[in-house]
């Protein structure tokens, strides 16, 4: 049976799908109790469901530990995803050229409501290197990348982000609104947005802005860096590296 034919769920429960594949995800794996649990449904119900996503390939079962995890399918669909974002394909080249430039790791991010998703990384060639990882999700507060988007946001989108609680992923996230405000009032004065040590306590990042021929940011480009090479000097060398590749990008 053709995936396209085979039913995953009743019609209108798309929101349990996704809650059920988000409760997969934050617990690596999951029996059919705990799902049902998570979901606040049925043991019935959970096991159905579960054996439905297992049936298209989005979750998998464990033959010994009966426990479902994430299948391949959802792999496959993530990457039919990232294929579809053009700049990334675009971006592709000008970040390898960032990392023979700098040794340092690359990415590029993009908006997904109050986070930025990273779809596309390289591994930097420096023997001490920071790096994310395809696919990884991040607040838009505790990122470079993320102040860059906070920064092209409407003053009410920043308002409701605002609002919202800020995670402490280590302990120089910044949690307070008004140091947050402070820092994407600063990057958008500068342009780029940083990260030192917010997400990763070792780790920081820089990141520029790519926009489209309207002016709207649609993605944002980066460099992983090691806390101990943030000093002033080389992120000033590190950020005109970076302008200098979204000048290479041709975005319609």
């Amino acid at each position: 049976m053709a995936a396209k034919d085979r039913p995953v769920a009743d019609r209108g429960s798309v929101p349990r799908v996704a809650a059920a594949l988000e409760a997969v995800a934050a617990r690596g794996s999951v029996s059919a109790a705990e799902l049902s649990s998570a979901l606040d449904v049925e043991r019935s119900t959970g096991w159905r469901l579960a054996r439905s996503l297992e049936r298209v390939g989005w979750l998998q079962q464990d033959p010994i530990t009966q426990r479902y995890r994430l299948g391949l399918g959802l792999f496959e669909l993530g990457t039919r995803a990232l294929d579809s974002f053009d700049i990334r394909a675009e971006a592709r080249r000008v970040m390898a050229e960032l990392v023979t430039a700098t040794g340092e790791s690359a990415d590029l991010a993009v908006r997904d409501g109050d986070a930025a998703v990273f779809v596309d990384t390289i591994d930097g060639t420096s023997e001490v290197r920071a790096s994310t990882r395809t696919g990884q999700r991040a607040r838009l507060h505790a990122i470079a990348a993320g102040k860059v988007f906070l920064a092209h946001m409407t003053q009410p989108e920043v308002d409701a982000y605002l609002e919202s609680p800020l995670e402490a992923y280590t302990p120089a996230s910044i949690t307070d609104p008004g140091a947050l405000r402070d820092a994407i009032e600063l990057t958008r004065q500068r342009g780029w947005g940083e990260n030192r040590g917010e997400l990763n306590p070792e780790a920081g990042g820089l990141a520029v802005p790519i926009l489209d021929i309207s002016g709207a940011c649609i993605a944002a480009l980066g460099l992983n860096v090691p806390l101990m090479r943030m000093g002033a000097a080389n992120v000033s060398r590190l950020i005109a590296e970076l302008v200098a590749a979204t000048r290479r990008l041709t975005v319609n």
